[in-house]
Formats: C-alpha cells, sequence, structure tokens
C-alpha cells in the first residue's frame, strides 16, 4: 500500500487487485443501500430526519440538497460497477476464465442487475410523460 501512495497511481492498484476492487466497489454502493434501507423500511428516526433535510416543507418535493445527494447517491452505482468489472476484464483478456474472482464477479451481477431495475423502474414511471399524457405525475 506504500508504494501505492508513492507512485501516486491509487486507481492502478485497483484495477489490478481484485480484492481492493471489491471492496472499494461495495463501499462505493453502500451509500444507497443504506439510504433505501432507511427509507423503504421507515426506520425511525433516521426516517424523519432524513426526509426533514432532503425535502421541501412540504415533505413531497425535494430539495436541492436531496437532489444533489440522490444523484451523487446513484452516480456512485455505475462507479462501484466499473470497479468491480476492470479485474474480470483484465483476467478475461489474460485468458483466464471468467470466475477467476467470483466475489468481483458476483459484485458486478449485483450492482448491474440493481442498476437495470433502477433504469426500467424509471423508464416505466416516465413513459407516459414521454407519450404526451396530461397529468403523467
Amino acid at each position: 500500500m506504500r508504494d501505492v501512495l508513492q507512485n501516486q497511481a491509487p486507481m492502478r492498484h485497483i484495477s489490478i487487485n481484485p480484492k481492493a476492487a471489491a471492496i472499494v466497489g461495495l463501499i462505493l454502493a453502500m451509500p444507497l443501500a443504506i439510504l433505501l434501507l432507511i427509507e423503504v423500511y421507515s426506520i425511525e428516526p433516521l426516517s424523519s430526519f432524513f426526509r426533514g433535510l432532503t425535502t421541501e416543507a412540504d415533505g413531497y418535493r425535494l430539495n436541492s440538497f436531496g437532489a444533489a445527494l440522490t444523484i451523487g447517491a446513484l452516480l456512485l452505482l455505475p462507479a462501484a460497477f466499473l470497479i468491480n468489472f476492470i479485474p474480470i476484464a483484465r483476467n478475461l483478456r489474460a485468458g483466464n476464465p471468467i470466475t477467476a474472482n467470483p466475489v468481483n464477479l458476483l459484485l458486478a451481477v449485483a450492482l448491474f442487475v440493481f442498476i437495470a431495475i433502477l433504469v426500467v423502474t424509471f423508464i416505466v414511471d416516465q413513459y407516459p410523460c414521454w407519450m404526451g399524457i396530461p397529468n403523467c405525475d
């Protein structure tokens, strides 16, 4: 680890070491997972605190902090996926099987499925608006 800091190449270390990639990818995905657990299961007092912190006075519309937090958490998912996918791609190019790093494969698949579910949910929710149906909110 000391040589990584001296060489100023931490991303190269993450892409070479599959364990480091798995740990970093998991850490990047945790903020959104924790926020979703708090909101889905209405864990009090965290849920009311988070709702008051991120919404307007009406309790429904996101304020600017809430929008920035949501966008930031959602952007961490593709970053975590790419960090976990890089060691898999390196192994495939080297001729190793796809299961050479099973933890990275499991995390990459789980993150890809989660991203796909979020995208499909967004498309299904917004499709009536794109088609021009009035009052599609």
